[in-house]
C-alpha cells in the first residue's frame, strides 16, 4: 500500500488499484498477465507529487507507472540482486531517485530518467546483504517540512536484523550513524522519521528531524542536528520501554506515536510522557502480512533462515502514516485511524454529556498540558486566544445546563452537593484560562444570588488567592469573602487571604477591624507596611500590647506568645531588608526602613509616654519577652553592611551600652537572661577586636555569669561564648589562675585547654581531655599530634610521656586498642612499654587489657609477608607474649587455643609449660603437635575424646532428649584426631601408624553396644566410624582394618547388616580413588599430547625473510653459514646475534655495528649437555621456543614482491635456524625451493 493524494493498493495477482481520497476507484494498473509473469505486488511508492508510481513484485521486477495517464513507462528487471523479491521501494527528495530493498538484504539506489524521449534507469548498490540483511529502509523526506525541499543532502535510514545504520546518499555515500538492536530473532526492526520542535538547553527552540527506531519492546529516539563544522550529529533524546512486542510504528504528530503490538492492538502513546492515551483492537481488520515476500517463495525461497524467521509477522506496508492519519490495510477491510482535532474532541465530549471533562480538557489545552492535540498550529498567543474563546463558550453552555437542573430549594443536602460539583469547576477553569471578567462577571452574578452557592464560590477562590493567581479582585468580593470567613470562624484563612491580596483589593476599614478584633497580627503588619508604607506604627502598637500582657503578672497565653514571636520575626525581617510576612522591601525604602526600626528600638521613650514608662520601652519589652531570641535577632542584624562601617560600629556600641544599662542593674532579669547577654557581648567582642568597649569590672561580671554553676542550661553555648571571648583578645583582661579556677568549677574544659595551650603547659591539656566526658576519646589524637609535630620541644614530649604513663589505666579504660597503637607506632612512647607493664603487674585486668591490645594490633597490622619475623626486633618480646598467654589462661581460658593457632613468635617450650601449668589440654596437644610430638598430642586429644564420649554415654543412659551439642563436641574431637593421625602417618611405619589409628577406632567402636538403644546417636556414631575407616585406608592396609573391625564385639556377634555400611564405604572409597587416579593420568597424557602437537605444528610453519644478507653485519649469507630467522622477518648470523629466543633487532640489541666477518666453513658445535647430541638439542630447542607465523597465502605474496629494506614488525621468538645459500637474489632465484616438510623431530629421548 502507498498513500499520497491517492491510495494505491497492490494485490497478490499483480494488479494495482488506485483510489481517490473519496474511496472512488480511479484506475487499475497492470494485468493478470503481469501477475503471472511478475508475481504478487510486494512494494509500492508514490513520488512527492503523486504523478508516478513505482511497483515492486515478488519475482524481482519493478514497474514505473504514470498515474496521470495510467500508462506503464518502464519495466526494470536488473536494478537489484537477481532472484530476490522487492521488499521496499522509497522515493527520495532527489528528483528521479528511489531506493530499493530486496529479500537478499541488499539496498540499491535507482535513478529513473527520460532523455530525448526515451526512458532509462541506472542502479548502484548501497549496502550488500552479505554484511547484514536489511529488513526495512526509510529515507528522510525534507519535502514533508519545506515547501522547496533541499536536494543537497539525501539521508537514508536502514535497519538490519542486528543494527540501525543511517547513511547519506548525496553529496557522497557516507555512514552517519549506527546503533545496535538486540532482541528476539523472531522480531523485525522498525523505522520512522518526524520533524519535531525541540527545546534546547539555552531556551531556544529548533525544528529538527527525529528518527524513531526500535525492535521488540524498545523504541529509541535520536535527533539529527548540525554539529561542529556543519557535520550531522545524532543526539540521543530518550528510550521508551514497552510492556508489549511492537511490530508496527508510525508518527501521528510531533508528540504522538501509533504502535501496533504482536496481538494486533493499536496503542496511541504520548512520546514525552510515555503515557498510553488510547488502545484499539485491530483483530477484526485481518491485517495483511508480507511474510511470503520476506521468505521469497516466488523466487525459490533463497533467503537466510534469519530473514525467514523475522519476516513471519512483517507488515511494513499494511500500516502507513500520512499526515496525522494512519492507514491500515486488512484482508477484510481498509481503515483509517486519525486523531480528532481539539475542537472535535471538545464537541464530542459535550455531545455525549461529558461537559465537565470537556472543560477540564480545554483547560489542559490552554495550559499546554494536553496530549495528542491536533489543529492548533498558530503561535502561542493566538493559540491561547482560540482556546480561551472556546472555554468561554463551554462555560456559558455549562452554566445554562447546570442551572436548569438545580434541585428544589428545600433540599439543602442536594443543593450543596450540586453546587459543590458545579462551582469549583467553573472557578478553576475561569482562573486557569485567565477569564477574570467571566469569573467576576457572569459566574459571580450567577452564584451570588443563592447563599449556598455564594459561600461555595467564595471558598473556591481561596486556593487561587493563596498561590497568588488572584492577587487582584474586586473590593466588594473581598469584603464578602472576609465576612464569610469571619462568620464561619475561619480566621486563619482570612488572615492568609489578606496577606496575599493586594491592598487596593481590600476594604481597609473592614480588614483592620477584623484583624484587631481577632489578633490577626500578620495581616496588621501587612496592611500597614504594604498599604501605608508605615513600618514603625504597627511595631509600637503591638509592642505596647505585649508590654501590657507582661505587666499583668500572669503567665502569657498562647495568643500573647504568638504576638511576641511575630514581633521578633518582624524586627528581624526589617533589619535584614525583607518584607513581612513575605516578599522583599523595595530598594528605595530599604535604608529608611532599617533606620526607622533601629531608631524605634533604641528610642529612650515612646510617643505619648506616661511618666511611669521605663527607659527604652520597646527594647526592654522584647528583652523581657525572650532575651535570648531578641539578642539573636540583634546578632543577625549586626551582620548587615550598615553595622560594619565606622558609623555602624558606633551604633553597635550604643546598642551594647543600652543592653548593659537596661539589664545589668535591673532585677527583672535573672542569671539566665544575664548569661545570654554576656554570651552575646562575648561573641560580638570576639568577631572584631576593639569593636566593643566595656570596663574591666564588667569582664569579671561576664566571667562570673558565664561560669556560674546556678545555670546548668546552655552550658555548651556559654562555654563557646567564653572561648570566643578569650580568642578575641579577652585573655588580657583576666588572671589566668582565676580563670582556670572558674573554668574547672564550671567544667569548661575547652576553656582550660585554651589557657594551658597559651601558657605552654601541654601536659595539663591531657588531663583536660581525660576529665571531659564528651571528648575523652580525642586524647589519643592529641598525644599523637604533639609527639609527631616538629613545633613542640623535647621537653614537651617528655612531659606528655610522663602524663601517658601516669594515666595509663584511665587510657586503657577509654580505648585499649588506641593505647596499643600509640605504643607501637610512636617512637617516643615505644621505650615506655616495659616500665608500663612493670607498673601494671599489680593489676591483672589492666595488664591483660594492655597486652591483649598490643598483640591484637600487631597481628592485624602486620602484612602477610611480614609475619614470622623475629619479635625481638620490636618492643613486643617473646617474654611479653608468654606473659600474655599466661594471663589469658587465667582471664580468658577459652580463647587460648584459638590464639595459639593464629599467633606466631612465641617459644614452644615455654608456652608448652604455661599450658601444662594451667591444664589447657587442647592447647597443650596443639603445641606438642607443632613440636613434632604427634604421639603426645594424640594421647591428650584421645583422652579428651574419651571424656566427651563418656559424657555422651551418660546422657544416653539417663535418656536425655537433647544430645545434639554433646554429639557435636564428639564429632569435632574426632576430626581433630583424624587430622593428627594423618599428619603423623606420613612420618611413621605402618606398625607405628596402627598405634595411632586403632586406639581412636577402638574408642568409637566401644560405644556401639551402649548406643544401640538410641537410634540417632547410633547413626551418628556409625558415620564417625565410617569417616575414621575411610581416612585410615590411605595409611593402613585394608585387611588390617577389616580384622580390627571384625574383632570388635559390637560387630563380630552381629549380622552382615551391621557392617554393611563400613564395607560399602570402603568399596566406594576404593572406587573413587581408582577413578580419580585414572582421570588424572588421562588428563595429563592429553595435555602433553596437545602441547607436543602444537609445538610440532609451529616448528613446521614457514617463515618470511625480507633481506638476503645479515641485518647485523650486512654481509651476504654463505652456503655453510648458520643463521637465525625470526617470524618478524629479521635474520642474522648466529655468531653476530647469538641464539636468543627473541629478535635482537626488535628488542634493541642490534643497534651496535658488528664487524663484517667472512663466514667459516665449519663452526664450533655447541657443547652437548646431559649426553645429548646436536640433533637432539636442536629438536628440543624447537619444541621449547614458541612463535607466531603468518598465513601461507601472505607468505607467498611476500615472496613474490621485492622488499626495500627490513620491515619493522613486532618481536617474536625464533622459529627456524639452519644453513642458507648465499647470493644477492637468493629469495627471488628460480632455483630456490621451499622445503615445507622439515625432518621429523625425535622426542623419544
Amino acid at each position: 500500500m502507498a498513500v499520497g493524494l491517492v491510495i494505491c493498493i497492490g494485490t497478490s495477482h499483480g494488479l494495482i488499484l488506485v483510489f481517490e481520497p473519496t474511496q472512488a476507484l480511479k484506475c487499475c494498473l497492470g494485468s493478470t498477465q503481469h501477475g503471472e509473469q511478475f508475481g504478487a505486488v510486494s512494494a509500492l511508492a508514490l513520488n512527492p507529487d503523486c504523478a508516478r508510481l513505482l511497483a515492486g513484485f515478488a519475482k524481482g521486477q519493478i514497474c514505473l507507472f504514470d498515474l496521470t495517464s495510467s500508462k506503464l513507462l518502464q519495466t526494470i528487471s536488473d536494478a537489484h540482486t537477481p532472484f530476490t523479491a522487492v521488499l521496499h521501494l522509497k522515493w527520495t527528495d532527489y528528483p528521479g531517485v528511489a531506493v530499493i530493498s530486496d529479500s537478499g538484504g541488499s539496498v540499491f539506489e535507482l535513478s529513473v530518467k527520460r532523455t530525448m524521449g526515451l526512458n532509462s534507469n541506472e542502479s548502484r548498490c548501497i549496502f550488500s546483504g552479505s554484511r547484514g540483511e536489511v529488513c526495512t529502509i526509510e529515507p528522510l523526506l525534507m519535502s514533508q517540512f519545506r515547501a522547496t525541499p533541499s536536494v543537497e543532502t539525501v539521508i537514508l535510514a536502514m535497519a538490519t536484523i542486528s543494527k540501525v545504520i543511517v547513511v547519506s546518499l548525496r553529496p557522497q555515500l557516507k555512514v552517519l550513524f549506527s546503533h545496535p538492536l538486540k532482541a528476539s530473532p523472531a522480531t523485525l526492526p522498525l523505522l520512522a522519521w518526524q520533524f519535531v520542535v525541540i527545546q534546547m538547553s539555552d531556551g531556544t527552540r529548533v525544528i529538527d528531524p527525529v528518527l524513531a527506531f526500535g525492535r521488540e519492546r524498545s523504541i529509541y529516539f535520536y535527533q539529527v542536528t548540525h554539529g561542529s563544522q556543519e557535520e550531522l550529529q545524532f543526539v540521543a533524546l530518550q528510550k521508551m520501554s514497552l510492556p508489549y512486542i511492537v511490530q508496527g510504528l508510525a508518527w501521528l504528530n510531533t508528540r504522538t506515536l501509533a504502535l501496533m503490538d504482536a496481538r494486533e492492538r493499536l496503542h496511541v502513546v504520548d512520546v514525552k510522557t510515555q503515557e498510553e492515551l488510547e488502545r484499539l483492537d485491530l483483530a477484526p481488520l485481518g491485517l495483511v502480512y508480507a511474510s511470503p515476500q520476506f521468505k521469497a517463495i516466488a523466487t525459490g525461497g533463497n533467503v537466510s533462515k534469519a530473514m525467514a524467521l523475522a519476516g513471519e509477522r512483517a507488515c511494513y506496508h499494511s500500516m502507513v502514516s500520512c499526515g496525522s492519519q494512519v492507514l491500515l490495510l486488512g484482508t477484510k477491510s481498509f481503515q483509517v485511524v486519525t486523531v480528532r482535532s481539539w475542537v472535535d474532541r471538545l464537541d464530542h465530549l459535550v455531545r455525549t454529556g461529558h461537559t465537565q471533562e470537556a472543560l477540564q480538557l480545554a483547560l489542559d489545552i490552554y495550559q499546554d498540558k494536553a496530549q495528542a492535540i491536533v489543529g492548533l498550529k498558530h503561535r502561542k498567543e493566538k493559540r491561547q486566544q482560540l482556546v480561551q474563546d472556546k472555554i468561554n463558550e463551554l462555560l456559558s453552555q455549562y452554566l445554562d445546563s447546570a442551572l436548569d437542573s438545580v434541585p428544589e430549594r428545600g433540599n439543602l443536602t442536594a443543593l450543596t452537593q450540586h453546587y459543590t460539583q458545579l462551582v469549583p469547576l467553573c472557578v478553576r477553569v475561569a482562573v486557569g484560562a485567565g477569564l477574570r471578567d467571566v469569573l467576576f462577571g457572569r459566574i459571580w452574578e450567577t452564584f451570588s444570588e443563592d447563599a449556598i452557592s455564594k459561600g461555595i464560590f467564595l471558598e473556591a477562590l481561596e486556593p487561587y488567592i493563596l498561590n497568588d493567581q488572584l492577587a487582584e479582585i474586586s473590593p466588594s468580593i473581598s469584603q464578602c469573602l472576609l465576612s464569610h470567613q469571619e462568620a464561619s470562624g475561619r480566621l486563619q484563612a482570612a488572615e492568609a487571604c489578606i496577606v496575599h491580596l493586594s491592598v487596593p483589593s481590600l476594604d481597609l476599614h473592614q480588614a483592620m477591624t477584623l484583624c484587631w478584633a481577632h489578633g490577626l497580627y500578620d495581616a496588621i503588619f501587612y496592611i500597614y507596611t504594604r498599604g501605608m508604607g508605615d513600618f514603625v506604627t504597627p511595631l509600637e502598637e503591638l509592642v505596647t500590647e505585649l508590654r501590657g500582657a507582661l505587666d499583668g503578672g500572669q503567665p502569657l497565653q498562647d495568643g500573647q506568645v504568638t504576638l511576641g514571636n511575630k514581633i521578633l520575626v518582624y524586627v528581624s525581617c526589617c533589619l535584614a531588608g525583607r518584607a513581612y510576612p513575605h516578599g522583599e522591601i523595595s530598594p528605595e525604602q530599604l535604608k529608611q526602613v532599617k533606620h526607622e526600626i533601629f531608631k524605634s528600638l533604641t528610642c529612650l521613650h515612646s510617643k505619648n509616654a506616661q511618666p511611669t514608662e521605663p527607659s527604652f520601652p520597646l527594647l526592654r519589652t522584647l528583652l523581657r519577652f525572650d532575651t535570648r531570641e531578641f539578642l539573636n535577632v540583634l546578632a543577625l542584624a549586626f551582620e548587615e553592611e550598615e553595622f560594619t562601617s565606622e558609623l555602624g560600629m558606633q551604633q553597635r556600641q550604643r546598642v551594647v551600652d543600652i543592653l548593659i544599662q537596661v539589664m545589668v542593674n535591673d532585677k527583672e532579669f535573672g542569671p539566665p537572661q544575664l548569661g545570654s547577654l554576656f554570651t552575646f557581648i562575648a561573641r560580638q567582642m570576639s568577631k572584631q577586636q576593639d569593636a566593643i568597649a566595656i570596663n574591666r569590672q564588667l569582664f569579671d561580671q561576664v566571667l562570673c555569669h558565664l561560669t556560674s554553676s546556678d545555670t546548668e542550661s546552655y552550658r555548651d553555648e556559654r562555654q563557646t561564648a567564653l572561648l570566643e571571648l578569650l580568642q578575641g583578645g579577652g585573655m588580657a583582661h583576666y588572671d589566668p589562675e582565676y580563670l582556670l579556677k572558674r573554668a574547672r568549677e564550671a567544667e569548661f574544659y575547652r576553656v582550660c585547654e585554651y589557657v594551658y595551650e597559651e601558657r605552654g603547659e601541654l601536659e595539663k591539656i591531657v588531663e583536660c581531655y581525660l576529665e571531659d566526658k564528651m571528648r575523652r576519646h580525642q586524647v589519643f589524637t592529641y598525644i599523637r599530634t604533639v609527639l609527631s609535630s616538629s613545633q613542640f620541644t623535647d621537653l614537651h614530649a617528655q612531659k606528655i610521656q610522663e602524663q601517658f604513663v601516669k594515666h595509663i589505666k584511665t587510657l586503657l579504660e577509654i580505648d585499649n586498642s588506641r593505647v596499643a597503637s600509640l605504643l607501637l607506632t610512636v617512637t617516643q612512647l615505644s621505650p615506655l612499654l616495659l616500665s608500663i607493664t612493670d607498673q601494671l603487674r599489680g593489676d591483672t585486668d589492666s595488664l591483660f587489657s594492655l597486652l591483649h591490645a598490643l598483640f591484637t594490633y600487631r597481628w592485624t597490622h602486620t602484612s602477610p609477608g611480614g609475619r614470622g619475623v623475629d619479635p625481638s626486633d620490636g618492643p613486643l618480646t617473646s617474654e611479653l607474649q608468654e606473659e600474655y598467654i599466661d594471663l589469658m589462661c587465667t582471664v580468658q581460658p577459652t580463647q587460648v587455643y584459638a590464639y595459639l593457632k593464629g599467633a606466631e613468635g612465641y617459644r614452644l617450650e615455654q608456652t608448652l609449660e604455661i599450658c601444662k601449668k594451667h591444664k589447657q589440654q587442647e592447647s597443650t596437644a596443639f603445641l606438642l603437635e607443632r613440636a613434632g610430638d604427634v604421639k603426645g598430642a594424640f594421647d591428650i586429644l584421645l583422652a579428651i575424646l574419651k571424656a566427651r564420649v563418656d559424657d555422651l554415654l551418660v546422657k544416653v543412659k539417663s535418656e536425655e532428649k537433647d544430645i545434639t551439642n554433646t554429639l557435636g563436641h564428639v564429632q569435632a574431637q574426632v576430626v581433630k584426631l583424624v587430622r593428627v593421625c594423618q599428619l603423623g602417618s606420613a612420618q611413621l611405619e605402618e606398625s607405628s601408624r596402627r598405634e595411632l589409628w586403632f586406639p581412636l577406632l577402638d574408642v568409637l567402636l566401644a560405644t556401639q553396644p551402649t548406643l544401640a538403644s538410641h537410634q540417632h546417636a547410633a547413626h551418628e556414631m556409625r558415620q564417625m566410624v565410617g569417616h575414621v575407616v575411610n581416612s585410615m585406608m590411605t595409611h593402613i592396609s585394608l585387611p588390617a582394618i577389616l580384622e580390627r573391625v571384625m574383632q570388635d564385639p559390637g560387630y563380630c556377634d552381629g549380622n552382615f547388616a551391621q557392617i554393611k555400611h563400613l564395607l560399602k564405604g570402603m568399596v566406594e572409597r576404593y572406587v573413587y580413588e581408582e577413578t580419580l587416579y585414572a582421570t588424572v593420568v588421562r588428563i595429563l597424557a592429553g595435555e602433553q599430547l596437545c602441547y607436543l602437537t602444537q609445538q610440532h605444528t609451529q616448528a613446521r610453519s614457514p617463515l618470511v625473510v625480507h633481506s638476503p644478507s645479515c641485518t647485523l653485519c650486512h654481509s651476504s649469507y654463505h652456503p655453510s653459514s648458520r643463521a637465525i630467522v625470526h617470524s618478524c622477518g629479521h635474520s642474522y648470523h648466529t655468531h653476530c646475534g647469538g641464539e636468543s629466543a627473541t629478535c635482537v633487532m626488535c628488542t634493541g640489541g642490534g643497534q651496535r655495528e658488528v664487524a663484517t666477518e667472512e663466514p667459516q666453513s665449519t663452526e664450533q658445535a655447541p657443547q652437548s649437555a646431559a649426553g645429548l647430541d646436536k640433533t637432539q638439542l636442536e629438536g628440543i630447542r624447537r619444541v621449547r621456543v614458541q612463535g607466531s607465523g603468518g598465513s601461507r597465502l601472505q607468505f607467498l605474496e611476500d615472496l613474490s614482491a621485492p622488499r626495500k629494506g627490513d620491515a619493522a614488525t613486532p618481536t617474536s621468538p625464533i622459529r627456524s635456524s639452519g644453513s642458507l645459500s648465499g647470493g644477492q637474489n637468493i629469495w627471488l632465484s628460480q632455483n630456490f625451493a621451499l622445503k615445507l616438510t622439515p625432518p621429523t623431530l625425535d622426542f623419544s629421548d
